[in-house]
């Protein structure tokens, strides 16, 4: 038993490391228990709006990140069908004026390496590898965390970022798994050189066709372009088996406009992701326990915020904790409230922007007429969303 009075974080992704490095800067002790053999993280590009960009600022590691980023012209709405710009968001000074703070494209790999960096040189954070999360005690007092291999390790209390399938939430609330969206992901990363359409080279770009959509941004200081393509699997939706596959894919894409279907060869036909969400819950705090990221309020990506939510969520609590001194729940419980209803609200409009992106028939007919009526400089319908936390 390795007695000491510091907070466990469960979880070593880019929420878990986040909430490490707040505490770390308010002089508070954490131990990192992270299942894999190694601290790194898999996937592709993450869209960074300017209140993670904030966040990224008051963690201190704003400087490393932007070595590898991208800051993109404009954010750019086509008609995958039709090959036509529909509208677009301008990104530059007077969005930079409105919201404070640039948005930024990065690899995922190259955020979790600047969080996982800046936590190996603060004293106040342990970090260890292959601990897989079984089970917890709360003593009043105290929480002890068992982990598979039999080691158990204790703490003031319990920060739970172990993800989309959260063991520590099934233990905490017991509300099952999360809902399975029918919406499925390939993606790709091709050196620039391979890039033969260089239309929208500088921005970032969604293709929104029936059921489907498609996003290219470049990487790793635009080296690199990064390719999304999702599609809603009607084999999914009838309940019928194989859902999801490249086959399926390739039909849902067959509909799209040249341009479209050239740049579908660049992403990877072996791997898909299968989008999550959940119905937002008002608590995910129990006595010294709480949930943070993914595990507390997983989302869709139709607003690029999962990421984002959680390095909120981190500096929040980090703050609260600060505030309650010795009072660990009433801090967790201040820190649920204040990101309940966000959090609640990005769950639930990247759903409606989902919908929005995929429409059909009369409703894309309708998309397209209200997108061609706004302007570069229309931000509101992100306003809410942009516009930097007070911590």
């Amino acid at each position: 038993m390795h007695a000491r009075r510091e907070f466990l974080v469960i979880g070593g992704g880019i929420g878990g490391l986040s909430a490490a490095l707040a505490l770390a800067l308010r002089g508070m002790p954490v131990r990192v228990l992270e299942k894999a053999p190694e601290f790194t993280e898999i996937g592709y590009g993450l869209q960074m709006g300017p209140n993670a960009y904030h966040v990224m600022r008051l963690l201190g590691i704003a400087e490393q990140v932007e070595a590898q980023s991208v800051h993109p012209r404009a954010l750019i709405l086509m008609d995958a069908l039709t090959d036509r710009e529909l509208t677009r968001i301008a990104t530059g000074a007077a969005f930079q004026a409105r919201y404070r703070f640039p948005y930024i494209v990065v690899h995922r790999r190259d955020l979790h390496g600047a969080l996982y960096a800046a936590c190996r040189t603060r004293g106040e954070i342990a970090l260890m590898t292959s601990k897989e999360f079984t089970a917890f005690t709360d003593h009043g007092d105290r929480v002890t965390v068992t982990c598979a291999d039999g080691s158990e390790y204790e703490g003031r209390a319990l920060i739970a970022a172990d993800g989309l399938h959260s063991c520590a939430r099934e233990l905490l609330l017991g509300d099952g798994p999360p809902r399975i969206a029918g919406h499925f992901v390939y993606r790709g990363v091709v050196p620039i050189d391979e890039v033969r359409n260089q239309s929208y080279f500088d921005s970032m770009v969604i293709w929104c066709g029936p059921d489907l959509h498609f996003v290219q941004y470049r990487l790793r200081g635009g080296t690199v372009m990064n390719y999304v393509a999702t599609f809603v699997s009607e084999q999914f939706r009838r309940g019928l088996p194989g859902f999801g596959g490249a086959d399926e894919l390739l039909q849902a894409f067959a509909q799209t406009a040249p341009a479209v279907r050239d740049m579908l060869g660049h992403v990877g036909k072996d791997k898909n992701w299968i989008l999550y969400d959940r119905e937002p819950v008002p608590n995910w705090t129990r006595g010294n326990v709480t949930l943070l990221g993914d595990a507390a309020h997983p989302t869709l990506q139709y607003l690029a915020q999962g990421a984002c939510m959680a390095m909120e969520d981190a500096v929040v609590l980090a703050a609260k904790l600060e505030r309650a001194g010795a009072d660990v729940n009433s801090a967790f419980l201040a820190y649920q409230g204040e990101r309940y209803l966000r959090t609640a609200r990005v769950q639930i409009t990247s759903r409606i922007f989902g919908d929005i992106m995929h429409a059909r028939g009369g409703a894309r007919d309708l998309r397209n007429h209200l997108m061609a009526q706004r302007t570069p400089d229309t931000t509101w319908e992100i306003d809410w969303l942009y516009r930097a936390i007070e911590v």
